[in-house]
């Protein structure tokens, strides 16, 4: 079945959930695989909302906020925050263009990268148990749309704008995303649907909020840096959960 094989290979590049890897990957299906994004994240977000729903009733907002966080962390193996202190340790050295990609490409943490991280980790966690302590029946939902959103809003950096580097993977993502941009519009406009539909005007406030600063985002790194990369793409995971929450909180919180 081509289709459940994709969706293994999106679900062993995504998360850390303790599958075997698929066999014998090509170019082709590890491109293409990228339509099966947000039914990770449905997966992802199935696991939260399960998660809220077992505690909550036996612990207080802010320890279930901090077990949720938790929880996604070891699901994604913590490989987008990887992305997102790595994006920052560039994006903020100051440096030229040049010299911010090899930033961005070490594998060692710098301050800027660290800081920026407990300063996500700390707004993300202060949303979610904010959001525990209303009596909204849309705070489940929001938990569990949040991963769906994130997994293809990033993609507007794949199918929008160039990649920086010469070689890597994301270099085969942009390439690949030109013969299935309409697929990936057409998904969009299925998920703005749900989301409407599920959470009403919270859900449409955040997920528009976190479309319009990724686009932003990212058209001005991509004028920057000549391109994006694939930091920079788990940088726009991180932060597109962010900035749906944040949308979505004033038009639930009394």
């Amino acid at each position: 079945m081509p289709s459940m094989r994709k969706l293994w290979i999106a679900l062993t590049f995504l998360t850390r959930i303790p599958l075997p890897q698929p066999e014998q990957v090509t170019s082709e299906e590890f491109t293409q695989s990228q339509h099966y994004y947000p039914l990770v994240g449905l997966i992802l977000g199935g696991a939260l909302w399960l998660a809220l729903t077992l505690l909550l009733p036996h612990y207080p907002p802010l320890v279930t906020a901090a077990l949720l966080l938790t929880l996604e962390l070891i699901l994604t193996g913590g490989i987008h925050l990887d992305g997102l202190m790595d994006s920052m340790d560039g994006l903020l050295s100051a440096r030229t263009p040049e010299r911010m990609l090899e930033i961005m490409k070490d594998s060692h943490v710098g301050a800027f990268g660290a800081v920026s991280a407990m300063v996500y980790l700390l707004l993300k966690f202060s949303l979610l148990a904010g959001l525990l302590t209303l009596s909204s029946p849309l705070v489940p939902y929001l938990v569990l749309f949040m991963p769906i959103l994130s997994r293809w809003i990033f993609l507007i950096g794949v199918h929008y704008f160039p990649y920086a580097r010469a070689q890597g993977f994301g270099q085969g993502f942009h390439e690949t995303s030109r013969q299935t941009r309409w697929l990936f519009l057409g998904e969009g406009l299925l998920l703005l649907f749900l989301t409407y539909w599920v959470l009403h005007w919270p859900g449409m406030t955040g997920f528009i909020l976190a479309i319009l600063f990724i686009l932003l985002f990212t058209r001005k790194v991509s004028r920057l840096l000549g391109g994006l990369t694939g930091d920079l793409y788990g940088a726009s995971i991180e932060l597109s959960e962010l900035l749906f929450l944040l949308g979505a909180f004033p038009l639930l919180y009394p």
